[in-house]
Protein backbone atom coordinates (compact mmCIF):
# COMPACT_ATOMS: atom_id res chain seq x y z
CA UNK A 1 0.00 0.00 0.00
CA UNK A 2 1.42 3.67 -1.29
CA UNK A 3 0.29 4.94 2.46
CA UNK A 4 2.59 2.39 4.66
CA UNK A 5 4.64 3.90 7.85
CA UNK A 6 4.30 7.00 5.68
CA UNK A 7 3.57 10.52 7.30
CA UNK A 8 0.45 11.65 5.02
CA UNK A 9 -1.10 14.98 5.04
CA UNK A 10 -5.05 15.22 3.68
CA UNK A 11 -5.99 18.39 2.65
CA UNK A 12 -9.47 19.68 2.29
CA UNK A 13 -12.52 17.80 4.89
CA UNK A 14 -15.43 19.27 3.53
CA UNK A 15 -14.91 17.30 -0.19
CA UNK A 16 -14.39 13.85 0.95
CA UNK A 17 -11.08 14.15 3.32
CA UNK A 18 -12.59 12.83 6.51
CA UNK A 19 -13.08 9.11 5.21
CA UNK A 20 -9.72 9.15 3.34
CA UNK A 21 -7.91 10.53 6.21
CA UNK A 22 -9.63 7.57 8.55
CA UNK A 23 -8.84 5.02 6.00
CA UNK A 24 -5.05 6.05 5.23
CA UNK A 25 -4.73 6.02 9.26
CA UNK A 26 -4.94 1.92 9.17
CA UNK A 27 -1.88 2.23 7.17
CA UNK A 28 0.07 5.26 7.33
CA UNK A 29 3.09 5.83 10.24
CA UNK A 30 0.53 9.33 10.75
CA UNK A 31 -2.29 11.40 9.46
CA UNK A 32 -2.99 15.44 9.77
CA UNK A 33 -5.89 16.37 8.22
CA UNK A 34 -6.62 19.88 7.50
CA UNK A 35 -9.79 21.74 7.30
CA UNK A 36 -8.66 23.83 4.78
CA UNK A 37 -12.41 25.84 4.78
CA UNK A 38 -13.27 25.45 8.20
CA UNK A 39 -16.56 24.13 7.32
CA UNK A 40 -15.94 20.48 9.68
CA UNK A 41 -18.11 19.75 12.61
CA UNK A 42 -16.05 20.13 15.77
CA UNK A 43 -17.36 17.08 17.40
CA UNK A 44 -16.24 15.08 14.14
CA UNK A 45 -12.57 16.86 14.21
CA UNK A 46 -12.46 15.89 17.73
CA UNK A 47 -13.71 12.05 16.62
CA UNK A 48 -10.59 12.08 14.77
CA UNK A 49 -7.97 13.40 17.43
CA UNK A 50 -9.05 10.60 19.32
CA UNK A 51 -8.62 7.86 16.64
CA UNK A 52 -4.85 9.07 16.36
CA UNK A 53 -5.20 11.50 13.32
CA UNK A 54 -3.88 14.95 13.98
CA UNK A 55 -6.39 17.80 13.00
CA UNK A 56 -5.49 21.55 11.42
CA UNK A 57 -7.80 24.23 10.98
CA UNK A 58 -6.05 26.42 8.21
CA UNK A 59 -7.37 28.13 5.17
CA UNK A 60 -3.47 29.11 4.29
CA UNK A 61 -2.64 25.44 3.59
CA UNK A 62 0.23 26.19 1.59
CA UNK A 63 1.74 27.22 4.81
CA UNK A 64 1.42 24.21 6.59
CA UNK A 65 2.68 22.22 4.06
CA UNK A 66 5.47 24.59 3.24
CA UNK A 67 6.53 24.01 6.77
CA UNK A 68 5.81 20.66 7.75
CA UNK A 69 8.72 19.15 7.00
CA UNK A 70 7.81 15.67 8.04
CA UNK A 71 5.02 15.25 5.49
CA UNK A 72 6.02 12.00 2.87
CA UNK A 73 2.79 12.75 0.86
CA UNK A 74 0.19 14.91 0.50
CA UNK A 75 -3.47 13.63 -0.97
CA UNK A 76 -5.01 16.76 -2.16
CA UNK A 77 -8.26 17.50 -4.28
CA UNK A 78 -7.88 18.02 -7.81
CA UNK A 79 -9.63 21.63 -7.01
CA UNK A 80 -6.64 22.76 -4.82
CA UNK A 81 -4.08 25.00 -5.61
CA UNK A 82 -0.81 23.03 -4.38
CA UNK A 83 1.55 25.80 -5.21
CA UNK A 84 3.61 24.99 -1.90
CA UNK A 85 3.96 22.12 -2.45
CA UNK A 86 7.84 22.25 -2.34
CA UNK A 87 9.23 18.74 -2.88
CA UNK A 88 6.75 16.91 -1.28
CA UNK A 89 4.75 13.86 -2.97
CA UNK A 90 1.43 15.41 -3.89
CA UNK A 91 -1.26 12.55 -4.79
CA UNK A 92 -5.46 13.33 -5.50
CA UNK A 93 -8.16 12.36 -3.81
CA UNK A 94 -8.86 10.45 -7.04
CA UNK A 95 -5.47 8.72 -6.49
CA UNK A 96 -5.78 7.93 -2.97
CA UNK A 97 -9.17 6.38 -3.25
CA UNK A 98 -8.09 4.07 -6.22
CA UNK A 99 -4.97 3.34 -3.87
CA UNK A 100 -7.42 2.35 -0.95
CA UNK A 101 -9.86 0.38 -3.32
CA UNK A 102 -6.57 -1.59 -5.03
CA UNK A 103 -7.17 -3.61 -1.54
CA UNK A 104 -10.75 -4.15 -2.27
CA UNK A 105 -11.76 -8.02 -2.65
CA UNK A 106 -14.38 -8.26 -5.15
CA UNK A 107 -15.73 -9.96 -7.86
CA UNK A 108 -17.98 -7.79 -8.66
CA UNK A 109 -17.52 -4.95 -11.63
CA UNK A 110 -17.19 -1.50 -11.01
CA UNK A 111 -18.25 1.48 -13.43
CA UNK A 112 -17.41 5.04 -12.54
CA UNK A 113 -19.50 8.11 -13.95
CA UNK A 114 -17.62 11.68 -14.03
CA UNK A 115 -18.78 14.39 -16.48
CA UNK A 116 -20.51 18.15 -16.51
CA UNK A 117 -24.16 16.69 -17.13
CA UNK A 118 -26.40 13.59 -16.96
CA UNK A 119 -23.98 11.70 -14.45
CA UNK A 120 -27.26 10.94 -11.79
CA UNK A 121 -29.79 10.28 -15.12
CA UNK A 122 -26.79 7.93 -16.66
CA UNK A 123 -25.95 5.96 -13.22
CA UNK A 124 -29.88 5.34 -12.52
CA UNK A 125 -30.92 4.20 -15.51
CA UNK A 126 -28.44 1.74 -15.85
CA UNK A 127 -28.59 0.71 -12.73
CA UNK A 128 -32.25 -0.49 -13.26
CA UNK A 129 -31.41 -2.07 -16.79
CA UNK A 130 -28.28 -4.31 -15.13
CA UNK A 131 -29.80 -4.91 -11.86
CA UNK A 132 -32.95 -6.73 -14.31
CA UNK A 133 -30.29 -9.44 -13.97
CA UNK A 134 -27.95 -8.33 -11.10
CA UNK A 135 -26.93 -7.79 -7.80
CA UNK A 136 -26.32 -3.95 -8.18
CA UNK A 137 -25.06 -1.01 -5.64
CA UNK A 138 -25.04 2.56 -6.90
CA UNK A 139 -23.39 5.65 -5.17
CA UNK A 140 -25.13 8.85 -6.78
CA UNK A 141 -26.23 12.10 -5.70
CA UNK A 142 -29.63 10.64 -5.25
CA UNK A 143 -27.76 8.65 -2.26
CA UNK A 144 -26.49 4.93 -1.71
CA UNK A 145 -29.05 2.27 -3.20
CA UNK A 146 -29.43 -1.57 -3.88
CA UNK A 147 -31.31 -2.21 -7.17
CA UNK A 148 -32.98 -5.70 -7.20
CA UNK A 149 -34.75 -6.26 -10.89
CA UNK A 150 -35.16 -2.53 -11.17
CA UNK A 151 -36.39 -1.58 -7.72
CA UNK A 152 -34.14 0.60 -5.39
CA UNK A 153 -33.77 0.49 -1.75
CA UNK A 154 -32.54 3.44 0.19
CA UNK A 155 -29.34 2.48 1.75
CA UNK A 156 -28.13 5.97 2.72
CA UNK A 157 -28.84 9.43 1.85
CA UNK A 158 -26.94 12.34 2.69
CA UNK A 159 -23.30 12.08 0.66
CA UNK A 160 -21.65 13.81 -1.49
CA UNK A 161 -20.23 12.59 -5.00
CA UNK A 162 -16.57 13.39 -3.95
CA UNK A 163 -14.36 10.34 -4.19
CA UNK A 164 -13.75 9.87 -0.94
CA UNK A 165 -17.73 9.19 -0.26
CA UNK A 166 -17.04 5.93 -2.21
CA UNK A 167 -15.16 4.41 0.49
CA UNK A 168 -18.44 5.82 2.73
CA UNK A 169 -20.66 4.28 -0.08
CA UNK A 170 -18.91 0.76 0.26
CA UNK A 171 -19.38 0.88 4.29
CA UNK A 172 -23.01 1.53 4.03
CA UNK A 173 -23.56 -0.95 1.72
CA UNK A 174 -21.16 -3.93 3.32
CA UNK A 175 -23.19 -7.39 3.68
CA UNK A 176 -24.59 -6.83 0.50
CA UNK A 177 -23.43 -9.06 -2.03
CA UNK A 178 -23.08 -7.07 -5.17
CA UNK A 179 -22.57 -7.70 -8.88
CA UNK A 180 -21.74 -4.33 -9.88
CA UNK A 181 -20.61 -1.12 -8.40
CA UNK A 182 -21.70 2.36 -10.32
CA UNK A 183 -20.37 5.44 -8.61
CA UNK A 184 -21.07 8.74 -9.91
CA UNK A 185 -17.78 10.92 -9.22
CA UNK A 186 -17.30 14.37 -9.72
CA UNK A 187 -14.31 15.73 -11.32
CA UNK A 188 -12.83 12.16 -12.96
CA UNK A 189 -12.43 8.99 -11.65
CA UNK A 190 -10.25 6.58 -9.39
CA UNK A 191 -8.57 4.55 -11.85
CA UNK A 192 -10.25 0.92 -10.15
CA UNK A 193 -13.01 1.28 -12.78
CA UNK A 194 -14.08 -1.73 -15.27
CA UNK A 195 -16.07 0.63 -17.55
CA UNK A 196 -14.75 4.49 -16.98
CA UNK A 197 -18.32 6.74 -18.26
CA UNK A 198 -17.09 10.41 -19.23
CA UNK A 199 -20.92 11.71 -20.10
CA UNK A 200 -20.11 15.28 -21.37
CA UNK A 201 -16.89 17.90 -21.10
CA UNK A 202 -19.34 20.94 -21.59
CA UNK A 203 -19.71 24.33 -19.78
CA UNK A 204 -15.84 23.69 -18.87
CA UNK A 205 -14.83 26.18 -15.50
CA UNK A 206 -11.52 27.13 -14.06
CA UNK A 207 -10.28 25.23 -10.95
CA UNK A 208 -7.17 25.06 -8.71
CA UNK A 209 -7.08 28.86 -8.74
CA UNK A 210 -7.26 28.70 -12.64
CA UNK A 211 -4.19 26.88 -13.07
CA UNK A 212 -6.23 23.62 -14.18
CA UNK A 213 -9.87 23.09 -15.78
CA UNK A 214 -12.98 20.93 -15.02
CA UNK A 215 -11.69 19.35 -18.65
CA UNK A 216 -8.54 18.50 -17.79
CA UNK A 217 -9.67 17.08 -14.80
CA UNK A 218 -12.18 14.64 -15.74
CA UNK A 219 -10.01 13.45 -18.55
CA UNK A 220 -7.58 12.30 -15.95
CA UNK A 221 -10.25 9.10 -15.99
CA UNK A 222 -8.69 8.22 -19.59
CA UNK A 223 -5.13 8.68 -18.17
CA UNK A 224 -5.45 6.78 -15.48
CA UNK A 225 -7.71 3.69 -16.80
CA UNK A 226 -7.19 0.30 -15.62
CA UNK A 227 -5.30 -1.96 -18.13
CA UNK A 228 -8.33 -4.21 -19.49
CA UNK A 229 -10.79 -1.71 -18.83
CA UNK A 230 -13.18 -0.44 -21.54
CA UNK A 231 -13.90 3.54 -21.26
CA UNK A 232 -17.15 4.95 -22.38
CA UNK A 233 -16.58 8.61 -23.69
CA UNK A 234 -19.41 11.06 -25.16
CA UNK A 235 -18.08 11.67 -29.09
CA UNK A 236 -18.35 15.75 -28.29
CA UNK A 237 -14.91 15.16 -26.08
CA UNK A 238 -13.02 14.76 -29.68
CA UNK A 239 -10.09 12.30 -30.00
CA UNK A 240 -8.88 10.37 -27.17
CA UNK A 241 -5.64 8.16 -26.72
CA UNK A 242 -6.20 5.71 -24.17
CA UNK A 243 -3.21 4.24 -22.62
CA UNK A 244 -2.63 0.45 -23.96
CA UNK A 245 -4.85 -2.52 -23.10
CA UNK A 246 -7.77 0.15 -22.65
CA UNK A 247 -10.41 0.88 -25.25
CA UNK A 248 -12.08 3.70 -25.90
CA UNK A 249 -16.29 3.62 -27.46
CA UNK A 250 -17.63 6.85 -28.20
CA UNK A 251 -21.75 7.46 -27.81
CA UNK A 252 -23.00 10.36 -28.93
CA UNK A 253 -27.41 11.56 -29.13
CA UNK A 254 -26.30 14.24 -31.81
CA UNK A 255 -23.74 13.05 -34.01
CA UNK A 256 -21.65 10.09 -35.45
CA UNK A 257 -20.47 7.79 -32.77
CA UNK A 258 -19.90 4.12 -31.93
CA UNK A 259 -23.10 4.33 -30.37
CA UNK A 260 -25.58 6.82 -31.33
CA UNK A 261 -29.12 8.07 -31.24
CA UNK A 262 -31.94 8.34 -34.21
CA UNK A 263 -35.60 9.42 -33.24
CA UNK A 264 -38.37 8.84 -35.84
CA UNK A 265 -41.01 11.81 -36.55
CA UNK A 266 -43.30 8.47 -35.20
CA UNK A 267 -41.70 8.63 -31.73
CA UNK A 268 -39.86 6.19 -32.00
CA UNK A 269 -35.84 6.00 -30.86
CA UNK A 270 -33.54 3.59 -32.16
CA UNK A 271 -30.16 3.46 -30.74
CA UNK A 272 -27.20 2.11 -32.88
CA UNK A 273 -24.33 -0.01 -32.08
CA UNK A 274 -21.06 -0.29 -34.30
CA UNK A 275 -20.81 -3.85 -32.43
CA UNK A 276 -24.25 -4.80 -31.16
CA UNK A 277 -26.80 -4.07 -33.14
CA UNK A 278 -29.77 -2.52 -32.52
CA UNK A 279 -32.56 -0.92 -29.93
CA UNK A 280 -35.86 0.43 -30.53
CA UNK A 281 -38.36 1.80 -27.96
CA UNK A 282 -40.61 4.59 -27.36
CA UNK A 283 -40.19 6.91 -24.65
CA UNK A 284 -42.77 7.06 -21.68
CA UNK A 285 -44.72 9.93 -21.16
CA UNK A 286 -44.37 12.06 -18.20
CA UNK A 287 -40.98 13.59 -18.62
CA UNK A 288 -38.71 15.50 -20.73
CA UNK A 289 -37.08 12.31 -23.06
CA UNK A 290 -34.95 14.57 -25.46
CA UNK A 291 -33.46 16.00 -21.66
CA UNK A 292 -32.18 12.66 -21.58
CA UNK A 293 -31.11 11.63 -24.50
CA UNK A 294 -27.42 11.87 -23.01
CA UNK A 295 -28.51 9.80 -20.60
CA UNK A 296 -30.17 7.11 -22.10
CA UNK A 297 -27.53 6.57 -25.19
CA UNK A 298 -24.47 6.31 -22.58
CA UNK A 299 -26.68 3.55 -20.40
CA UNK A 300 -27.88 1.51 -23.04
CA UNK A 301 -24.14 1.78 -24.10
CA UNK A 302 -23.15 0.83 -20.90
CA UNK A 303 -25.52 -1.90 -20.26
CA UNK A 304 -24.03 -3.66 -23.71
CA UNK A 305 -20.67 -3.36 -22.04
CA UNK A 306 -22.33 -5.63 -19.32
CA UNK A 307 -23.60 -8.08 -21.00
CA UNK A 308 -27.28 -7.26 -19.73
CA UNK A 309 -30.25 -8.66 -22.07
CA UNK A 310 -31.80 -6.53 -25.19
CA UNK A 311 -35.14 -7.37 -23.86
CA UNK A 312 -34.10 -6.19 -20.03
CA UNK A 313 -32.80 -3.14 -21.82
CA UNK A 314 -35.88 -2.16 -23.55
CA UNK A 315 -37.50 -2.86 -20.76
CA UNK A 316 -36.72 -0.76 -18.19
CA UNK A 317 -36.61 1.87 -21.41
CA UNK A 318 -39.87 1.49 -21.56
CA UNK A 319 -40.68 1.96 -18.12
CA UNK A 320 -38.49 4.77 -17.44
CA UNK A 321 -40.36 8.05 -16.43
CA UNK A 322 -37.64 10.62 -15.78
CA UNK A 323 -35.49 10.61 -12.28
CA UNK A 324 -36.70 12.45 -9.44
CA UNK A 325 -36.39 16.27 -9.79
CA UNK A 326 -34.68 16.45 -13.19
CA UNK A 327 -37.68 16.90 -16.08
CA UNK A 328 -40.03 14.81 -14.60
CA UNK A 329 -43.70 16.46 -14.65
CA UNK A 330 -45.32 15.58 -11.53
CA UNK A 331 -48.88 16.56 -10.26
CA UNK A 332 -48.60 19.38 -7.16
CA UNK A 333 -51.56 20.88 -5.85
CA UNK A 334 -53.50 20.03 -8.92
CA UNK A 335 -50.77 22.10 -10.87
CA UNK A 336 -48.70 20.56 -12.94
CA UNK A 337 -45.55 21.04 -12.21
CA UNK A 338 -42.00 20.59 -14.26
CA UNK A 339 -39.77 19.65 -11.45
CA UNK A 340 -35.78 20.31 -12.64
CA UNK A 341 -34.54 20.97 -9.13
CA UNK A 342 -30.98 19.29 -8.24
CA UNK A 343 -27.47 19.30 -8.11
CA UNK A 344 -26.57 19.60 -11.98
CA UNK A 345 -29.23 22.14 -12.38
CA UNK A 346 -27.80 24.57 -14.93
CA UNK A 347 -29.12 27.59 -16.88
CA UNK A 348 -29.11 25.18 -20.21
CA UNK A 349 -31.34 23.11 -18.41
CA UNK A 350 -33.29 25.77 -17.44
CA UNK A 351 -33.80 26.89 -21.04
CA UNK A 352 -35.04 23.32 -21.82
CA UNK A 353 -37.35 23.26 -18.72
CA UNK A 354 -39.38 26.08 -19.89
CA UNK A 355 -39.22 24.71 -23.34
CA UNK A 356 -40.90 21.52 -22.13
CA UNK A 357 -43.18 23.55 -20.01
CA UNK A 358 -44.31 25.30 -23.11
CA UNK A 359 -45.07 22.11 -24.96
CA UNK A 360 -47.16 21.08 -22.26
CA UNK A 361 -49.59 24.58 -22.28
CA UNK A 362 -52.47 24.84 -24.64
CA UNK A 363 -52.08 28.34 -24.43
CA UNK A 364 -54.66 29.77 -20.85
CA UNK A 365 -52.55 28.52 -18.22
CA UNK A 366 -50.74 30.69 -15.52
CA UNK A 367 -46.94 29.90 -15.71
CA UNK A 368 -44.47 30.27 -12.55
CA UNK A 369 -40.72 29.79 -12.64
CA UNK A 370 -39.12 28.84 -9.32
CA UNK A 371 -34.98 29.76 -10.28
CA UNK A 372 -31.80 29.79 -8.36
CA UNK A 373 -29.91 28.13 -5.64
CA UNK A 374 -29.45 27.13 -2.18
CA UNK A 375 -25.82 27.71 -2.16
CA UNK A 376 -24.79 26.04 1.14
CA UNK A 377 -25.74 22.65 -0.26
CA UNK A 378 -23.59 22.51 -3.40
CA UNK A 379 -19.99 23.39 -4.47
CA UNK A 380 -21.06 24.57 -8.06
CA UNK A 381 -23.67 27.00 -8.26
CA UNK A 382 -25.71 28.85 -10.26
CA UNK A 383 -23.98 31.78 -12.29
CA UNK A 384 -26.26 34.84 -11.35
CA UNK A 385 -24.92 36.43 -14.47
CA UNK A 386 -26.27 33.62 -16.36
CA UNK A 387 -29.46 33.39 -14.73
CA UNK A 388 -29.67 37.51 -15.25
CA UNK A 389 -29.19 37.06 -18.76
CA UNK A 390 -32.12 34.31 -18.77
CA UNK A 391 -34.48 36.54 -17.14
CA UNK A 392 -34.09 39.43 -19.76
CA UNK A 393 -34.23 37.21 -22.80
CA UNK A 394 -37.36 34.74 -21.79
CA UNK A 395 -38.67 36.36 -18.92
CA UNK A 396 -42.02 37.57 -20.82
CA UNK A 397 -43.11 33.62 -21.33
CA UNK A 398 -43.88 33.56 -17.53
CA UNK A 399 -46.44 35.23 -15.35
CA UNK A 400 -44.33 35.26 -12.67
CA UNK A 401 -40.35 34.28 -11.80
CA UNK A 402 -39.74 33.47 -8.29
CA UNK A 403 -36.15 33.97 -7.25
CA UNK A 404 -34.10 31.92 -4.44
CA UNK A 405 -30.85 32.65 -3.06
CA UNK A 406 -29.08 35.77 -1.91
CA UNK A 407 -26.40 35.75 -4.56
CA UNK A 408 -30.00 36.07 -7.29
CA UNK A 409 -31.53 39.30 -5.01
CA UNK A 410 -29.49 41.56 -7.66
CA UNK A 411 -32.10 40.47 -10.66
CA UNK A 412 -34.80 42.73 -11.47
CA UNK A 413 -37.76 42.57 -13.14
CA UNK A 414 -41.40 43.75 -13.45
CA UNK A 415 -42.33 39.49 -12.65
CA UNK A 416 -39.79 39.14 -10.37
CA UNK A 417 -40.60 38.19 -7.16
CA UNK A 418 -37.81 36.28 -4.43
CA UNK A 419 -38.22 33.91 -1.78
CA UNK A 420 -35.52 32.71 1.23
CA UNK A 421 -35.68 28.71 -0.04
CA UNK A 422 -37.08 26.36 -2.66
CA UNK A 423 -39.89 25.88 -0.03
CA UNK A 424 -40.81 28.82 0.24
CA UNK A 425 -40.98 29.54 -3.09
CA UNK A 426 -43.26 26.51 -4.12
CA UNK A 427 -45.50 27.93 -1.52
CA UNK A 428 -45.66 31.31 -3.38
CA UNK A 429 -46.28 29.81 -6.53
CA UNK A 430 -48.88 27.17 -5.09
CA UNK A 431 -50.40 31.43 -3.93
CA UNK A 432 -49.97 32.31 -7.38
CA UNK A 433 -51.63 29.37 -9.46
CA UNK A 434 -54.71 27.72 -10.01
CA UNK A 435 -55.40 24.20 -10.66
CA UNK A 436 -54.04 22.89 -14.35
CA UNK A 437 -51.61 26.02 -14.31
CA UNK A 438 -48.24 25.10 -14.54
CA UNK A 439 -45.10 25.26 -11.99
CA UNK A 440 -41.09 24.69 -13.36
CA UNK A 441 -38.88 23.98 -10.26
CA UNK A 442 -34.89 25.06 -10.99
CA UNK A 443 -33.34 25.33 -7.75
CA UNK A 444 -29.79 23.88 -7.86
CA UNK A 445 -30.19 21.91 -4.75
CA UNK A 446 -29.17 18.61 -3.32
CA UNK A 447 -32.76 16.29 -2.97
Amino acid sequence: MLFDDKDVTVLDLTHGGIPLAQHIAKYARSVTAVDVYGTADDGVLAGLERSGIHVAREPDYNTIIATKCNTDLIVAPVHLDIAGAGGHTVITHHQAVGELLSGFTTNARIVEITGTGAKTSTATLLADMASRSLSVVSHTSRGVEHWVKGVPTKLHHGLSITPGSILEALEHSAGIEADLYIFEVSLGGTGMADIGIITSLDNEYTIAKGSSTSTAAKLKMVERAKPGSTLLVNASAGHLIPPGNVDIITFSDTMDADVNLERSPRGIWTVHSNSCGTVRFTPNSGYDADAYSTAIVCALAAARLLHVEDAKIESALMDFAGVHGRMRVVEWAGRRMVDNSNSGMNIRSVRQALDYSNSLASGHECKVLILGEEAKQVCEGLDPTDAAHFVDERGNELDTIILVGERMQSIHGGNVRTAANINSAIEMAESLTSEDDIIISCVKCFR
